[in-house]
């Protein structure tokens, strides 16, 4: 069979050149019209940020920080092991569940492979962080800073995303506001996306009752494996250009907000947090291979390895 990966390869490479001439007319097309007398209009009508309500809180506080760190943590590791249950790669070992104790049940484990062991174990973690944000979110108010309240948001978003792509960045002051784009972006994700992944992994994953299995239909294998890649890469695209954007909109001033929760636009103490934890991250991907893996489910669960495929 010939090797697919060449043709995969030049598909990606005219899909990324194509994207980028598609950005590069996206912002030639922005600057030019913000500078017509219609567009300069719409951007002082709709400037791009809509106030919250009266008595929002304001600034990150520390709940804050350690949830948004958490997802980050969590979320490098169910991408990837997402990604490699994509492609379909041989595990180097297998995981059956202990059917004893509080996790007794009448059928019988099913045997994973360590991606997909992996997977679920992170997200269980994943699931846990989303909770506590989510009460957390609701009880101090801070929700009114991240769901839309009116409908002046959408015209303001529009009018942000002008103002992003022309490279002319829209007014920022997200220790108090975010813009409208951010803010329909930041409750898409949280209360859009993140839904959308859990219910669709629990689809198709074994925790799933098989009585309620489908084959086609809402929640059928196709539509619930199509739904969960997208929402995969609707995240990476988000945090690529959510990270590219708190880099380049004011670096420390963002960093010191969301790392060291002070409203500073000149210290380096955010930046050192930040730095300071993507080195955890990072030790973190080194650490966390799949023998590692393997080991940590060997404390809780059977686990068969597998001989390494002969060189």
């Amino acid at each position: 069979m010939p090797d697919a990966r060449p043709r995969r390869r030049r598909v990606l490479v005219v899909a990324a050149a194509a994207a980028l001439l598609a950005l590069a007319a996206a912002v030639l097309l922005a600057r030019w019209w913000r500078d017509t007398t219609t567009g300069a209009a719409f951007l002082t009508d709709y400037p791009g940020t809509v106030a919250p309500p009266p008595g929002t809180p304001e600034g990150f506080p520390a709940w804050l920080s350690w949830t948004h760190y958490l997802n980050a943590f969590f979320l490098l590791f169910i991408v990837s092991s997402g990604l490699h249950i994509r492609s379909r790669t041989r595990p180097i070992a297998f995981v059956t569940r202990r059917n004893r104790g509080l996790l007794r049940t009448a059928r019988a484990p099913q045997r994973l492979g360590i991606h997909t062991w992996w997977h679920l174990a992170v997200v269980a973690l994943w699931v846990v962080t989303g909770l506590v944000y989510l009460v957390l979110l609701l009880a101090s108010g801070h929700w009114a800073r991240l769901l839309p309240t009116e409908w002046a948001v959408v015209p303001n978003a529009v009018s942000a995303g002008v103002q992003y792509l022309s490279l002319d960045w829209p007014a920022h002051d997200s220790w108090r506001s975010y813009n409208s784009l951010q803010v329909l972006f930041y409750s898409a994700t949280v209360f859009v996306a993140a839904p959308l992944a859990l219910l669709t992994g629990l689809r198709l994953s074994p925790v799933w009752p098989r009585g309620w299995m489908r084959a086609t239909g809402l929640l059928g294998d196709v539509t619930a494996r199509r739904t969960h890649a997208w929402v995969l890469w609707y995240y990476l695209a988000f945090t690529v250009v959510h990270v590219g954007l708190v880099l380049l909109t004011g670096m420390r001033e963002n960093l010191n907000g969301m790392y060291a929760g002070v409203e500073d636009s000149e210290s380096w103490l955010g930046f050192a947090v930040f730095a300071a934890s993507t080195i955890v991250i990072a030790v973190a991907w080194v650490l966390l291979r799949p023998p590692a893996q393997a080991s940590i489910a060997e404390r809780v669960a059977d686990v068969r390895r597998l001989p390494a495929p002969p060189a």
